[in-house]
């Protein structure tokens, strides 16, 4: 199956919103506030690489350099449509964050979760990753909630396996 990573445009919102929503794991606030994200990225606030696949988005991020830091990075939103959910569209995409994150001087990637028992398997894929989880703010969200902070470190001479088209900053996988 052929995968591009590419920027969302304002054209790929629909998509993004069909994601959010039948990935079930976001409360209508969160959808919202998500696309409000995207809508700023694609003004040019946040970066929002996103996977293609037969020409529809499937999956994506919206990342940011984290305020007041040298070289921390924040991811906001991974979100990977359930219909291209367990093919590797996720860990493509973190790896691409990555890459992306240390070609933009940057050396550590933070991300914070729901620590409910529902969001395991999110946990987990960060574990997988190569994130720690390095905090933890009990009822963060609402009572039973917590937050869960995980922090990755990234190393600089890593040899990532795509190659990028710096011209229509698209990568094939």
């Amino acid at each position: 199956m052929g995968m591009t990573i590419r920027e969302l445009v304002s054209g790929d919102r629909d998509a993004v919103r069909e994601a959010l929503a039948e990935c079930r794991a976001f409360n209508p606030e969160e959808i919202r506030v998500a696309l409000e994200m995207v809508d700023a990225g694609i003004e040019g606030h946040y970066s929002l690489p996103a996977v293609e696949i037969a020409g529809k988005v499937r999956g994506y991020a919206c990342i940011g350099k984290a305020p007041l830091t040298a070289r921390t990075w924040y991811v906001y939103w991974i979100c990977v449509h359930p219909s291209a959910q367990g093919a590797g569209l996720g860990r493509r995409l973190q790896s691409h964050l990555e890459e992306f994150v240390l070609k933009s001087g940057g050396d550590r990637v933070v991300l914070e979760t729901s620590g409910r028992p529902d969001y395991s398997r999110t946990r987990q894929f960060y574990r997988r990753a190569g994130f720690s989880e390095v905090g933890r703010i009990p009822d963060f969200y609402k009572p039973g909630d917590d937050c869960v902070v995980f922090c990755k470190v990234l190393d600089a001479k890593r040899n990532g396996s795509e190659s990028t088209d710096r011209q229509s900053g698209t990568s094939e996988i």
